[in-house]
């Protein structure tokens, strides 16, 4: 079965279906700027990637498999090239010979944020037939317990989305990507099981 690669659908289709109102889409192209996320083709601005992925498509037509064009070589973005290399540490000053030494007393470790556990769907809840994995990266289809529930089946990103400089990546791993197309191909980190439900409140997009 195809997958549309309209912006914002990615839903499976079948050609005896798809109408001019099958795809709800973006036509246009993700606009981020002073940290509200959107699209050029519609109003609404978010704040988090989350609530960015969320935002419904603003026009109707039929669903497209398409590929993607990006100059001769379309999906197949060279990732590695975008991999992180982390600077030198900054060289601290030496001490001054003539200042005498004095014990100092050593300041307290920051504390680190201990990561938020990674949510899961609870025992026995009702999942709809065809809802889409929630975990960021995947885009599986819920099928059944077994085909769709088992441990490892869904490789996801457990960080947030992370834009700095004009790269666009993950906080859980290192591939950094500059085009938008290419950063929604970066691969997940992490294997473990679809999230269809879970036990977190939705997050809404909010219109300006």
């Amino acid at each position: 079965m195809p997958k549309c690669t309209r912006n914002g659908c990615g839903q499976d289709f079948e050609e005896v279906t798809n109408d001019q109102a099958a795809c709800q889409y973006h036509p246009g192209l993700p606009e981020f700027h002073e940290g509200l996320k959107g699209w050029t083709c519609c109003k609404t601005r978010v704040h988090s990637f989350d609530d960015f992925m969320e935002i419904g498509g603003c026009k109707l037509g039929a669903h497209s498999s398409t590929p993607k064009q990006k100059g001769d070589d379309p999906f197949k973005a060279d990732l590695t090239k975008y991999d992180d290399v982390l600077p030198p540490p900054p060289a601290t000053a030496a001490a001054s010979s003539a200042a005498p030494a004095q014990e100092v007393e050593a300041a307290p470790a920051p504390r680190v944020a201990e990561p938020e556990p990674i949510d899961e769907d609870p025992a026995g809840a009702a999942i709809a037939q065809g809802a889409k994995c929630k975990r960021s990266g995947c885009h599986a289809a819920y099928e059944s317990e077994s085909a769709s529930h088992g441990p490892e089946q869904c490789r996801f990103h457990p960080g947030t989305a992370l834009f700095h400089e004009g790269n666009k990546g993950w906080t859980c791993c290192k591939p950094r990507a500059t085009d938008f197309d290419e950063f929604m191909q970066i691969k997940g980190c992490t294997l473990g099981r679809h999230l269809f439900v879970g036990t977190r409140p939705e997050k809404k997009a909010q219109a300006d």
